[in-house]
């Protein structure tokens, strides 16, 4: 009975241990992507080429740059999976990282669909990300009417699956 005690501990700690790794990687990613981002903005206000694409008069930059970062995290994020699926870890880690990239895909699909259905409402820019369950919608708009509010809580609700409790929605102006 202690030999399986000691091979389920010794399982245990080399599972915590390397999703400890993948989380400390993960969070030295997003720190440095932060600070990467902050120089970049001094530098842009430094620049008077640059401070025309900060200018609330250029549309679309918020949402580009949004994009631009979202993507960036997820493919570091699904990096560090697949190297926890090449390290070969035991089964259940490699079966908890397969399941953590599978639902990372269908975030990034259903948020991609939905972006394009809502767009086809007329909206020139639209963002939608999914985390945690939970919902945002960002649309480039001055308001929305309760009308264009339902079609695009009516999208998201279709595309994700969500209840309307996780979802919210806002303009960027």
């Amino acid at each position: 009975m202690k030999l399986s005690t000691q091979k389920l501990k010794k399982l245990m700690n080399r599972r915590t241990m390397t999703l400890s790794a993948v989380a400390l990687l993960l969070l030295a990613a997003v720190a440095a992507n932060v600070i990467m981002n902050r120089s970049e903005q001094t530098a842009a206000a430094v620049s008077p080429n640059t401070l025309a694409v900060l200018a609330p008069s250029q549309e679309g930059s918020f949402f580009d740059v949004y994009r631009s970062e979202r993507d960036s995290v997820r493919t570091q994020e699904l990096a560090y999976l697949d190297a926890i699926v090449a390290q070969g870890a035991d089964e259940a880690t490699l079966s908890d990282a397969q399941k953590q990239k599978l639902n990372l895909v269908n975030c990034m699909e259903s948020e991609l669909n939905a972006e394009n259905l809502i767009r086809s409402k007329g909206f020139r820019e639209v963002i939608v990300s999914m985390h945690n369950g939970a919902v945002n919608v960002i649309v480039d708009a001055d308001a929305l009417s309760d009308e264009q509010v339902a079609q695009i809580l009516d999208i998201v609700l279709r595309q994700t699956g969500q209840t309307a409790e996780n979802i919210k929605v806002s303009t960027a102006q």
